[in-house]
């Protein structure tokens, strides 16, 4: 017997994955947003940049995961009937989320260890560099990776909308969906 459409849900994995990278990009925001108006003097000086390329790395390493399950894991659920407009306008946003966070994540990266040298966190992680940049190409990745995190706030918040509009407005199990 089916269970009714309401009370389907996408699978554990999905969810966990989602929540906790939604917890990441959050938290890497809010933490890169600080980081940059720290001085020398402030005990989050160094602590708050390791932690920042950490959770960035843990990121990445979901992001990877995520990106193969797209590949691999086919979705069972039920599609849900929506306008074309909002299909449209959610896969896009889907989509660009995808770009913006590999894109910031490589960047970040690259930014990490674009000395040359492995990136040592905790003393006890290293993250094995990729190249050795200039300054004029850290200057731009740091542009590419501040300003792409800003455009995907703006995307996390039409998505958070677009769940809220789903549960209240067209009370559909949109959003009980990923819970």
């Amino acid at each position: 017997m089916n269970k009714p459409l309401f009370s389907q849900k996408h699978s554990l994995t999905t969810r966990l994955l989602h929540w906790i990278c939604a917890l990441l990009v959050v938290s890497l925001f809010i933490s890169g947003w600080f980081m940059v108006e720290l001085d020398y003097y402030s005990s989050w000086y160094q602590t708050l940049p390791e932690l920042h390329i950490f959770g960035g790395t843990l990121l990445l390493m979901l992001w990877a995961w995520v990106i193969l399950r797209l590949f691999l894991v086919k979705n069972t659920l039920p599609e849900l009937l929506h306008r074309r407009s909002e299909a449209f306008l959610a896969r896009w946003i889907k989509r660009s989320f995808y770009l913006l966070i590999i894109t910031i994540l490589i960047c970040g990266y690259l930014m990490a260890t674009a000395d040359g040298l492995p990136r040592n966190l905790f003393g006890t992680i290293n993250l094995p560099p990729l190249y050795q940049f200039s300054a004029v190409q850290i200057d731009t990745m740091g542009w590419i990776h501040q300003n792409f995190s800003y455009v995907l706030m703006v995307f996390v918040c039409l998505h958070m909308l677009g769940a809220l509009k789903h549960h209240y407005i067209d009370q559909d199990p949109t959003l009980k969906r990923m819970l």
